[in-house]
């Protein structure tokens, strides 16, 4: 498989198959409008996929399995605590970045995608990454003792929704500059230093 991921005509399909997805969702989107897209022919597509839904199937297994990676990296690397809190809020948002409700509802309403099941892997093992990393940095001195794991779980769970907010989002130049106000936030509250 890593020589066909290679092949500039499979990263056309690749490319193309994924902004055609995130825009407009899985079942509006045809193989044709791929081809056209890529600039591939149909028996091009057909040599790296059966149909579209395999090529769904792929691009959002690699997708997730590219954001788990990060996050993993994250965790591992030598940054400061708040740099790896941000890192992670980071990857989370790219992740979902430019993703359609019409994709996401095709996930939910298409059982041939059959990717509901991984959904909820991929969450869980995300999920088990991050209140590893908080239990480690609790252990370590890293984090308060005092504060339960599963409210600050709670707590970021809050704090991804502020970006579903567009008069909020509106009022920064960046996403960035959000994450890292809402990490100061957290950090270091209402009080001056």
């Amino acid at each position: 498989m890593h020589i066909i991921k290679d092949n500039p005509k499979f990263q056309s399909i690749y490319n193309t198959g994924k902004n055609l997805f995130w825009k407009h969702g899985i079942k509006r989107v045809t193989v044709e409008e791929v081809c056209k897209e890529a600039g591939v022919s149909k028996m091009t597509f057909y040599k790296f996929f059966p149909n579209k839904i395999e090529l769904a199937k792929t691009i959002w297994h690699e997708e997730v399995t590219n954001s788990l990676s990060k996050y993993r990296e994250v965790v591992d690397s030598n940054l400061e605590f708040q740099d790896k809190i941000k890192e992670m809020i980071t990857i989370k948002l790219k992740a979902s970045e430019e993703i359609s409700t019409e994709f996401i509802s095709d996930i939910y309403k298409m059982p041939e995608l059959c990717l509901q099941s991984q959904i909820e892997k991929y969450s869980n093992e995300s999920i088990d990454i991050f209140v590893n990393f908080l239990t480690n940095s609790q252990k370590t001195g890293l984090i308060r003792k005092d504060i339960k794991i599963e409210f600050i779980m709670y707590y970021f769970n809050q704090m991804s929704k502020i970006f579903d907010d567009e008069n909020l989002v509106s009022n920064y130049k960046h996403p960035q500059d959000l994450i890292m106000e809402s990490m100061n936030f957290l950090f270091y509250g209402l009080l001056s230093k």
